[in-house]
């Protein structure tokens, strides 16, 4: 018997419980007919460019995105990079770029006292370093979104959904949810990768006899719209917001699209525009959001080279560099 046979023998049994799966609810006409029954669904169409001149009315399209890149061994010997980007274009125009960056690390004084007090409270390190991560980069990228709201542009499209900036940057998701509002700048937040597990119940699958006990809305919505669709469930009061699913291209996996729900009337508008810009055969995920990750990413090579650069070899050596990176085989 070879080492990885005991591997693959579960790996084909983890494809048939997969298969059994993904038939929870029935097949796609089935699925349907389950979600017809909680929401609508609605067909996207592609603008013209006279259209789409009349959309933006002479206005900018802003893209707003975050990056963090992690380097060194464990806690507390460890830093975050972190960058955030808006990025504006109209007609005819280059645009402009808004940047932000910040170093997160437990080494640093002014988060020693914040990593110690929730240490106190019996929290894990790690727990701690990610929960300080994703609240420096909400706060990045919320600070963008309202330095971009100088610019006016007609729609500023986010990389995520709204609930992470209500969550890690209210005060200032407050001021942009408000201004917004005021300047008539059309906000959406775009998930590529949906986490959320709420249409098992309102589809009623929890009463099929294969059903896993959780089940993502991911698995649930793939393949479910057509390319060119989207899916909202029936009115819910979400604290001011609402969420969508769209199938841009004819990749079978949806996004969801995040949005006020004051601007509700002039949200499909938005989305025939997004559906106009995004590749057919693409993952179907807004191509000017693609472009400003593009542009916004750090690299491992990034992060190596500000880590040569700016620190001293012999420091570098002591708090950052793992050991593993010295493995010779």
């Amino acid at each position: 018997m070879l080492p990885e046979d005991l591997l693959i023998s579960e790996l084909k049994e983890l494809n048939r419980y997969l298969d059994r799966r993904h038939r929870v609810g029935g097949n796609t006409g089935e699925r349907r007919q389950r979600a017809c029954q909680t929401g609508v669904f609605a067909s996207l169409s592609g603008l013209s460019g006279e259209e789409i001149r009349s959309f933006f009315q002479g206005r900018p399209l802003a893209g707003v995105d975050g990056s963090l890149a992690t380097y060194g061994a464990s806690y507390p010997y460890v830093i975050t990079f972190f960058r955030a980007l808006a990025k504006t274009t109209s007609l005819g125009s280059t645009g402009e770029r808004i940047w932000a960056q910040e170093i997160f690390s437990p080494l640093l004084p002014r988060y020693q006292e914040k990593m110690e007090e929730r240490l106190g409270q019996g929290l894990n390190p790690d727990d701690i370093m990610a929960h300080l991560r994703w609240e420096t980069l909400a706060t990045l990228e919320a600070q963008m979104a309202e330095r971009t709201l100088a610019l006016r542009p007609r729609l500023l499209v986010m990389d995520g959904g709204f609930a992470r900036l209500e969550m890690h940057a209210p005060e200032i998701w407050k001021r942009v949810t408000d201004a917004s509002l005021k300047q008539g700048v059309l906000v959406l937040g775009v998930t590529e990768e949906i986490a959320t597990c709420s249409l098992a119940k309102t589809f009623a699958l929890e009463g099929d006899s294969d059903f896993p006990g959780v089940m993502g809305d991911r698995e649930i919505l793939f393949g479910l719209l057509e390319p060119g669709e989207i899916y909202q469930q029936h009115e819910e009061n979400n604290g001011g917001k609402e969420r969508l699913y769209a199938r841009f291209a004819r990749h079978p996996q949806v996004v969801a699209v995040d949005y006020l729900n004051e601007q509700k009337s002039e949200i499909k508008k938005a989305l025939n525009f997004l559906y106009t810009i995004t590749p057919t055969h693409g993952r179907g995920f807004p191509l000017w959001l693609d472009v400003v990750d593009a542009e916004v990413r750090l690299t491992r090579e990034q992060v190596e080279a500000m880590i040569t650069t700016c620190l001293d070899p012999a420091m570098a050596e002591v708090f950052l560099r793992p050991l593993r990176a010295s493995r010779e085989l």
